[in-house]
């Protein structure tokens, strides 16, 4: 879970930097988007991309951290049992989330973001 974590931490990290315009297009990797689009670009700047005008990557790098302080607690063994339920809680709505917004992208947007 732990390394899971920093995995999307990272990964968030770089969308919190592409929305805020530290990262230039050609500077996503091919993996992420293609160089000759800037359809993700595009894309973080909808109204999609932020849930109630928090950009939604600043969300995940919020998520991302929370579940890696969960999990280092849980190794611990000093972790309340309340914090895991809220981890699971907000990875529960993170999951019931994403279906809308893979539908925004194709229906609303008419676009896809390669991930």
């Amino acid at each position: 879970m732990l390394g899971l974590a920093l995995v999307g931490a990272g990964i968030s990290l770089h969308f919190v930097r592409a929305y805020y315009g530290q990262v230039e297009s050609p500077a996503v990797p091919a993996a992420l988007c293609r160089r000759d689009e800037q359809t993700c670009m595009t894309i973080l700047r909808t109204p999609y991309a932020r849930l109630l005008g928090v950009p939604n990557a600043v969300l995940g790098l919020g998520f991302y951290l929370f579940t890696a302080l969960v999990a280092v607690g849980t190794l611990a063994g000093a972790l309340p049992v309340w914090l895991v339920q809220v981890n699971f809680v907000a990875a529960t709505l993170t999951v019931v989330l994403v279906p809308y917004l893979v539908w925004a992208l194709r229906a609303r947007l008419h676009t896809w973001c390669g991930l």
